[in-house]
């Protein structure tokens, strides 16, 4: 790759290589007019007075006008990074295929395996799948949506026929949409047994944002004026269907002739009072989307029930799906679904390929950094090019994480 580097001869110039060195990265410094990143050495970063004329100063001998890389500009491009990931992995889906796939293979066992618990057997499960999916995959202003609510197949079993052939598709949204619906609704009629009914209640107590460990993290008070406090959010002032993309822009309205839908970031607003939820985002300079995300405790428990336990390769495919349906769709930041995916992982986070971890220095190195996206991003997707371009452009996001983006 190549990058722009304060240099006191030029202004700064362009080096082939990664911003840093062996003493550890450098610091993002300056943008220029089309959005490059100027990175330099921590101790040549300046302050105040005298920032802005070393930017004057490399502006004026490359005769561009630099602006310096403050707090401001290192949210914005978060934002929007975060949009771009989830715009790129979802339109390469065979990177996370192979998780989604494992998850409808496992869902169909389920219907197949408690059929004769249902009138009619495999038709009347049919019926009552496509049921579920009628109910709660097709919306007016919903991400993800087969279609709006006036477009509802007349029976069951039509809109299990076309559900089918979604899952079988590329539209990650439309696949997770239906394999939630059909595990956290289905479910609650045609009831898992045994071991598959231990890790959905298992996965639950750990990540549903009603009980067990998240409790503390979400509220009981849902359905008040106070539902999400904990969660450091409160109800803005109304949402309108937008198309805008992912996270940027918040409460901007467009129409590009894509799904239009009230997003997340939209529907709310930080809360005013103190969290330590909301401390911990400004601590790290990291950006408010609405709040720690519930939907992704659902969405892992759909993967676990159906697809696998592991904290593998697999399950960062999956969540890197999840990335699609909720940064995609502008419902929350990945911080707020890492966070609550990392309750599911070892001491250390997701495992790499043979990583130790018995090892302290492998748990050190791959802990979770709010912040940080790597480690949580499957090999299918890190190992490509397209990744690599979108790195290459944001590095001071995707690989510094917060470490720069401290501002006082």
């Amino acid at each position: 790759m190549k990058y722009l580097f304060r240099d006191g001869e030029s202004g700064f110039k362009e080096v082939q290589g990664e911003p840093g060195d062996k003493d550890g990265p450098f610091r993002p410094w300056a943008l220029t007019p089309d959005g490059r990143v100027v990175y330099a050495e921590w101790k040549q970063t300046g302050s105040g007075v005298q920032s802005i004329f070393d930017l004057a100063f490399s502006g004026f001998k490359q005769q561009t006008a630099l602006r310096t890389y403050d707090k401001a500009a290192s949210q914005t491009r978060r934002r929007e990074f975060e949009t771009k990931l989830a715009g790129d992995a979802g339109s390469h889906v065979e990177c996370v295929k192979p998780a989604l796939d494992s998850v409808t293979q496992g869902l169909q066992m389920y219907m197949m395996q408690y059929a004769h618990n249902v009138t009619g057997g495999v038709t009347g499960m049919i019926e009552k799948a496509g049921n579920v999916v009628k109910a709660r995959c097709y919306s007016n202003t919903g991400s993800g949506r087969l279609g709006t609510e006036g477009q509802r197949p007349g029976s069951g079993a039509e809109a299990w026929e076309g559900a089918f052939k979604t899952l079988q598709g590329s539209d990650i949204p439309k696949i997770i949409g239906i394999q939630t619906a059909l595990a956290n609704v289905l479910t609650r009629d045609v009831k898992l047994t045994g071991g598959q009914e231990q890790v959905y209640k298992d996965t639950a107590n750990k990540v549903a944002p009603s009980q067990g460990y998240l409790y503390s993290w979400f509220d009981a008070t849902q359905g008040t004026a106070l539902d999400g406090e904990r969660r450091g959010r409160e109800k803005s002032g109304g949402a309108t269907p937008t198309t805008t993309a992912g996270l940027t822009n918040p409460g901007q309205v467009t129409d590009d002739g894509g799904e239009a839908r009230k997003r997340g970031i939209d529907e709310w607003q930080r809360n005013k009072t103190a969290s330590p939820f909301l401390e911990g985002i400004d601590d790290r300079n990291l950006v408010f989307g609405a709040g720690r995300s519930g939907t992704t405790g659902e969405l892992l428990k759909t993967y676990r029930t159906f697809g696998s336990t592991a904290v593998d390769e697999t399950f960062k495919q999956y969540l890197l799906a999840c990335v699609v349906y909720l940064v995609g769709g502008g419902h929350h930041t990945c911080h707020e679904i890492f966070s609550v995916a990392n309750l599911l992982t070892p001491a250390g986070g997701p495992k790499e390929p043979s990583a130790n971890l018995s090892s302290i220095s492998s748990l050190v190195k791959g802990a979770y950094v709010p912040g940080k996206y790597v480690r949580h991003l499957p090999e299918s997707y890190l190992t490509t090019e397209h990744f690599a371009a979108l790195k290459e452009k944001y590095w001071d996001i995707a690989m510094l994480g917060h470490l720069h983006g401290i501002y006082r």
